[in-house]
């Protein structure tokens, strides 16, 4: 940790030091910004909170260098039932099914001290990044410069001043820099009280091998598996009963003996939550920006609610860049709320019908539920992959067709296969293409094709040109500094097969700008993506 300093200057202050916090602080480090990190607590808290994560997320961790080691104290999910009246499953939602789209398992569990421990460990690599635990932002100030924050050392109460380009609030769901800014929230009408209990298992028990989503109107309930022997158990308080009657030992084990033996678990964290659906309005004041749980909450039913903080994180992180280095306007931020809100609260909104699913208290209502559900999964209509419930980007910085709608497949998240390059062993995608916006392709002609005006807006952007293989039938780069790849199976010829395209301009946080059919429509989307950031040099111009 870093020394007290009297006043302090960097370009990015991040208020929390959550996951979305240390995430983003490995993003700007290993972008070389200077960032300073300011945190109330002065150790991890040592309880499991969020436990389900997504292959996107784990992508971003990759990026980070972390997902390796995150990965091993992690496990697959393995799937979620929801039992009925009757104890029947009413519905199920399981990871996607292999090919695995980005080669991570497409939702896996971890334990958060463990995931926040390691993200941390990532940051301390980073000397231009600065940590100070024990320490609060109280107030701050912005004009045409940057940011003036005052920070408190919460052990001696002295108040220091740093100056920032930028502050991010990532201070959870409290935020202080949100009240600051005196945000208005969207209320999705979700609120609801559950006991949360964390425990680790004492003996041989008889439980389910997948999450178990009870929906039973006497008492609503759910189950998770978490890596090794720590089990979840999420309880509704229902009407009629107070949140703070729970808060003795006795009366909280008494409603969780509902579902299991208690004699044969340890309690590791008992919690009473309002669970809520909210998503902030502005996620962007000048040069404040709202992250993670400052910027929105989200009931838990979908695991959605860290992966959420984690891809705001990606989002503005390379936007940052962007801005500050490679000569995009200052409006490119804008779109960092324009695309995460909206994807936000679809998930939000998702997340509270599953939950209005297992909640639900009228009989009668729970029998017709039951009804609708059952005949859903029946007849194959129910939709039972939970990456299907986690939408695309549908509107910032994205390619065009020539009508004004969306380009073909643009907000999607590219593939992420396995390959090789010049006879080296196969390897994740992201760890052979450099970070940066990308065009990858079928079609060596493509590139052949390409006008002498898209070359140089290719080179005024830096991005990288990639050509997928059958074989290793040429070197690992060319004359032309193509990147060739070679894959293990083929992911990414059946994406450009599927979509009839040939080529596809990606951005530095995967999600797919535009794809094209040919070296003409490539042109076009390369002249948009100039277009969001006026040219420098005179040839551009």
């Amino acid at each position: 940790m870093s020394d007290h300093k009297p006043s302090l200057t960097c370009d990015v202050l991040i208020s929390g030091y959550g996951p979305s916090g240390a995430t983003l602080a490995n993003l700007l480090g290993l972008r070389g910004f200077n960032v300073v990190v300011v945190e109330r607590d002065k150790e991890i808290y040592d309880k499991p909170r969020a436990i389900t994560a997504d292959h996107e997320v784990m992508r971003i961790f990759q990026e980070c260098g972390l997902a390796d080691e995150i990965m091993q104290s992690s496990i697959p999910h393995p799937g979620s039932d929801y039992i009925g009246l009757d104890n029947q499953i009413i519905k199920r939602l399981y990871p996607a099914p292999p090919p695995l789209s980005l080669t991570w398992d497409p939702t896996w569990l971890f334990v958060q001290p463990e995931l926040e421990a390691t993200l941390r460990r990532g940051v301390d690599r980073f000397q231009c990044v600065s940590t100070l635990l024990g320490h609060e932002l109280v107030s701050f100030t912005q004009d045409e410069t940057g940011v003036h924050a005052s920070v408190r050392r919460m052990d001696s109460d002295d108040f220091f001043e740093v100056t920032a380009r930028y502050l991010v609030a990532c201070d959870g769901g409290r935020s202080t820099v949100r009240k600051l800014l005196k945000s208005t929230v969207e209320n999705l009408d979700f609120d609801e009280w559950w006991i949360v209990a964390d425990a680790r298992l004492r003996g041989e028990l008889d439980l389910p091998k997948r999450a178990t989503h009870y929906c039973h109107p006497w008492r609503p309930g759910s189950f998770v598996i978490g890596p090794g022997d720590l089990r979840r158990w999420e309880v509704k308080i229902l009407p009629g009963e107070s949140p703070a009657s729970f808060e003795s030992d006795e009366a909280f084990l008494q409603v969780l003996s509902n579902f299991v033996d208690i004699s044969k678990i340890e309690l590791w964290r008992k919690a009473i939550y309002c669970f809520h659906a909210l998503v902030v309005d502005e996620w962007r004041c000048g040069c404040v920006f709202l992250m993670g749980d400052a910027a929105h909450q989200t009931p838990p039913f979908l695991g959605q609610g860290l992966c959420a903080g984690i891809r705001d994180a990606a989002n503005l992180a390379w936007k940052l860049d962007a801005v500050e280095r490679k000569g995009f306007p200052s409006t490119l931020l804008d779109t960092y709320g324009e695309e995460r809100k909206p994807h936000v609260r679809q998930v939000v909104a998702s997340a509270k019908e599953i939950g209005l699913i297992i909640g639900e208290l009228d009989m009668e209502a729970a029998r017709k539920r039951d009804a609708l559900l059952g005949e859903q999964i029946a007849s194959g209509k129910a939709e039972t992959i939970r990456q299907k419930f986690v939408p695309g980007l549908e509107t910032g910085l994205l390619g065009k067709d020539p009508q004004g709608r969306l380009a073909n497949s643009a907000g999607e998240v590219f593939v992420q296969p396995w390959v090789k390059s010049g006879g080296n062993v196969f390897a994740r995608m992201d760890d052979l293409v450099e970070p940066g916006f990308a065009v990858f392709t079928t079609s060596r002609e493509l590139f052949l094709d390409l006008s002498e005006e898209a070359r140089r807006i290719m080179r005024r952007f830096d991005i990288h040109l990639v050509q997928f293989e059958k074989a290793a039938l040429a070197p690992a780069r060319d004359q032309w500094n193509v990147l060739h790849l070679e894959e293990q199976s083929d992911l990414a010829f059946n994406w450009f097969r599927d979509r009839h395209v040939q080529a596809v301009l990606v951005r530095p946080d995967h999600y797919v700008f535009g794809a094209a059919a040919d070296a003409a429509a490539l042109d076009g989307l390369l002249r948009q993506l100039a277009a969001h950031a006026p040219a420098t040099e005179p040839e551009l111009q």
